[in-house]
């Protein structure tokens, strides 16, 4: 009886942790929304101005930078494969050995597997 009660305890203390972090979760993406808005006036004013940084005045306000980087998509095995393939066409299974090498995953291995276990604790609330 003793277990049950506790457990039941750790469960409440579990559900109310879990409500907390869906609201924080709730507003965080609300503030991240609100921002991304405001980022893209900021962003407007700074080119049309040929302005590169603003010094915040204020204690620990810092500086706000604009930068334009380009970052490329990452590969997908796909891609990967269809390249090897397209230059080594009368070489198939050095293609398979050189994917497998790639992705770290030994001759004879299952390629379903390939990644991390996690074993997670969810909790789903219907939408009302």
């Amino acid at each position: 009886m003793e277990n049950t009660t506790n457990i039941k305890e750790i469960i409440r203390n579990w559900i109310s942790l879990d409500d907390e972090s869906r609201t924080l979760t709730s507003r965080q993406k609300t503030i991240r929304d609100e921002k991304q808005k405001i980022s893209k006036d900021i962003l407007e004013f700074m080119k049309s101005n040929n302005v590169d940084n603003f010094n915040l005045e204020g204690n620990g306000m810092g500086t706000l930078s604009r930068s334009v980087r380009t970052s490329k998509p990452p590969l997908k095995r796909q891609q990967i494969r269809t390249q090897l393939l397209l230059q080594f066409s009368d070489q198939p299974q050095r293609v398979a050995e050189a994917l497998r090498a790639i992705e770290g995953v030994h001759e004879g291995d299952d390629m379903s597997i390939v990644g991390t276990q996690k074993e997670l604790l969810t909790r789903r609330i219907p939408k009302q």
